[in-house]
């Protein structure tokens, strides 16, 4: 018995390790690190900008910048869905904030998510703060072994949730947004201590930041495949004082991109998804526009330290040379250009997203061309020597020929999607929107990076528009959930496309 014992052991250890699940030695770790709602013109990286973010620098002088990146969906939950699955929203049906994608009768309920398929290929996977949608991170914890798992506002993992912080802002500082679109923008400033030593005054992203450090500094037997998830700047705003500081209120200007008449243009989906929540409005009459710019400044000048922190851990450990770091946003943000904030829509203030990867050995690049954020799935899996998943087909373009500075174009347009039927479409110079009545705008990004001017009925840009259409999807999936009267103002409603 002991002989035959032996001898299958022999015949395991021989066996190639991609058959038995395990992940070759040389493979390369990888960190993924996602913010949340953040203006893509917030950053310092390649770009003038209002809030200096050298930590995300940082991460531009490691590897390769996409300065045109683009999310699947301008809203949380499709975002991050098609991030975890590399299945746009047409066909994984996920639209909206409600569409929990593992608890449909659907196929994407069954794929193998990013974190899974790494998982089964010998990885360890490390979970921490927002990957998924905030309502559904619990679903996530399949993909994580015990421990490895710990998300956001989750009593059990966060010292402090976010309505919770309210309770510890500086006296005087709370502020409100009368009325009720904004009703849950609430948020103050935290007295300067805090998010600095004292383990019962942190963020939940700070503790975020801290467990992702402490994984850094271990030796591990097996690559490690980790998503440290930060919410910020997503509101509410509630950062310490020092953050603020940085952002005195009589320095701040309202945004290059807002022109008072910018909606006349648009046809009656755009004036809608523009206006129909209220924000804006509410944030002009209670003259706090300045205020809530200041206020997200704030935060993003926080999340970028947070990032330092973990590049300074990766730095510092035995990890550095064999590490792929990804990063990236899920969302961009309107601050009233268009009349319009948050996201919920499909110009380029929402669609555009931070994104970066590097990779050991490869260059440090900048690129332009227009890239998604559905890459990331088969460009880890490239990068990795890992297979394409078994469950289902990926809807992205592997970028590793790209990272490695072999290829310079993606060699498509990028397709955002905002609830069936409505479509944004990008390249390196034109974006087209058509919604699902037929409407159009298109603006011409080399005379007009701010989208002031719509030419879709220009017969200058009519080559232009007709080629991107070709690229519209003809099949879309039905939306998996019906809205929730809660979410009624973000999706789109009946009204918005009777002529």
């Amino acid at each position: 018995m002991t002989r035959i014992l032996l001898a299958v052991g022999l015949c395991l250890a021989l066996l190639p390790a991609a058959i038995l699940g395990a992940a070759p030695a040389s493979r390369p770790n990888v960190l993924i690190v996602l913010i949340d709602d953040h203006p893509f013109n917030f950053t310092s990286v390649h770009q003038p900008s209002r809030v200096a973010t050298p930590q995300m620098e940082r991460l531009a002088a490691r590897g390769t910048w996409f300065s045109r990146a683009y999310n699947d969906a301008p809203i949380c939950c499709a975002s991050r869905t098609a991030i975890l699955t590399g299945v746009h929203s047409t066909r994984s049906g996920v639209y909206y904030n409600n569409h929990a994608f593992r608890r449909t009768p659907t196929f994407i309920s069954q794929v193998t998510t990013l974190p899974a398929h790494f998982r089964a290929h010998g990885y360890r996977t490390i979970g921490y703060g927002k990957i998924a949608h905030n309502r559904f991170l619990a679903d996530e914890a399949v993909d994580y072994a015990a421990g490895d798992y710990r998300y956001m506002n989750n009593p059990a993992d966060v010292t402090h949730p976010e309505d919770e912080l309210m309770r510890h802002i500086v006296p005087g500082s709370r502020c409100d947004i009368p009325g009720q679109a904004a009703q849950n923008w609430t948020w103050g400033v935290l007295p300067d201590d805090w998010d600095r030593d004292d383990p019962a005054k942190l963020q939940q992203d700070t503790e975020q930041a801290n467990r992702t450090i402490a994984i850094l500094g271990q030796p591990h037997a097996q690559p490690f495949f980790m998503i440290c998830g930060f919410y910020r700047p997503h509101g509410p705003w509630t950062v310490a004082q020092r953050y603020y500081d940085k952002f005195p209120l009589d320095s701040i200007k309202l945004p290059e991109g807002f022109r008072a008449d910018d909606l006349e243009d648009l046809p009656k989906p755009g004036r809608w998804i523009a206006t129909n929540r209220g924000e804006h409005a509410e944030v002009v009459a209670a003259g706090i526009w300045k205020k809530c710019i200041q206020a997200i400044a704030a935060s993003t000048a926080y999340i970028d330290e947070q990032i330092g922190r973990v590049l300074d851990a990766l730095e510092r450990s035995p990890h550095r040379d064999n590490t792929i770091v990804v990063f990236a946003g899920d969302n961009g943000f309107h601050t009233g250009e268009k009349n319009h904030w948050l996201k919920f829509a499909l110009w380029e203030q929402t669609c555009r997203v931070v994104f970066a990867i590097a990779a050991p050995g490869r260059p440090v690049q900048h690129s332009t061309t227009p890239v998604s954020l559905l890459d990331i799935y088969p460009t880890l899996n490239a990068l990795c020597g890992l297979p394409p998943p078994t469950t289902h087909t990926l809807d992205g373009t592997n970028l590793a020929e790209i990272v490695a500075g072999r290829q310079r174009d993606r060699g498509k347009p990028v397709l955002s999607t905002y609830g069936r039927g409505n479509h944004s479409l990008r390249n390196d110079r034109y974006r087209y929107i058509r919604y699902r009545n037929g409407d159009e705008e298109f603006y011409d990004h080399q005379a007009d990076p701010h989208e002031w001017t719509n030419r879709a009925g220009d017969p200058a840009f009519a080559a232009a528009k007709a080629a991107l259409a070709t690229f519209l999807p003809t099949i879309e999936a039905a939306d998996i959930a019906k809205p929730l009267p809660a979410l009624k103002h973000a999706t789109w409603e009946d009204q918005a496309f009777e002529k």
